[in-house]
């Protein structure tokens, strides 16, 4: 897929999009318990995907669930157009799950975003559900150093324009990861729930789902080749 096959008024539209969605973000607790977090990833094989949910019980991390859904990629990759991308593929493996999730982390950036609306955000407003984005690149924003220590983990806000809109958050003296609120969470708990669930540099719920992902995928690539 080419860049060029979206043409600069379609990019516009899509900016008002996440411009108008980015506005129904909320930045706040908006659950009575937690359970069960649900991480999603995607992996892709040339103009094919396939996204992975990995469901586990917040206490003990046992897994509850997966799901995987095979798709078509019809979006090119665009720096901040992500959403478009992911979005499409990842609803249909969480479309799948029979569990309740009380939080999703994504494979992307929430709020953590030049427009405010990464791929985190983007899920959690369409499904009108908790997500935390756990990205592993620095899009946007500057890091506050130092950070605080707490235990294991070294833990430095991010701020973009002028606020607090993520946290770099690393584990046992890896690189870090940066965690920005999706939507119906606050970065408190965002924050709390990375390292309540994190003993590799990927928090475990998104861990497993990139393994799984990774594997459908090659699976798939294998049979086409057969």
């Amino acid at each position: 897929m080419k860049r060029g096959k979206l043409s600069r008024v379609s990019l516009e539209k899509l900016r008002a999009i996440q411009l108008r969605l980015a506005e129904k973000v909320v930045e706040e607790d908006c659950f009575s318990s937690l359970e069960n977090v649900c991480g999603v990833d995607v992996s892709y094989n040339g103009e094919s995907a396939v996204a992975c949910a990995v469901t586990l019980k917040l206490e003990g991390l046992r897994k509850v669930e997966e799901a995987f859904a095979p798709s078509k990629v019809y979006f090119p990759y665009i720096p901040t157009f992500l959403s478009f991308r992911e979005t499409p593929i990842i609803m249909k493996a969480v479309k799948r799950l029979k569990e309740r999730v009380d939080v999703f982390m994504v494979d992307a950036n929430g709020v953590l975003h030049p427009y405010f609306l990464g791929a985190a955000s983007h899920l959690g407003v369409l499904l009108d559900k908790p997500t935390i984005g756990v990205a592993k690149r620095l899009l946007c924003g500057e890091i506050l150093e130092p950070g605080r220590l707490e235990g294991e983990f070294m833990i430095s806000p991010i701020i973009l324009r002028g606020r607090v809109a993520g946290a770099a958050v690393s584990v046992k003296g890896l690189k870090p990861v940066y965690v920005s609120v999706g939507h119906k969470v606050s970065l408190e708990t965002a924050v709390k729930l990375v390292v309540k669930t994190s003993s590799h540099r990927t928090p475990e719920p998104l861990r497993l789902a990139h393994l799984l992902s990774r594997r459908y995928a090659y699976n798939a690539s294998q049979q086409k080749l057969n």
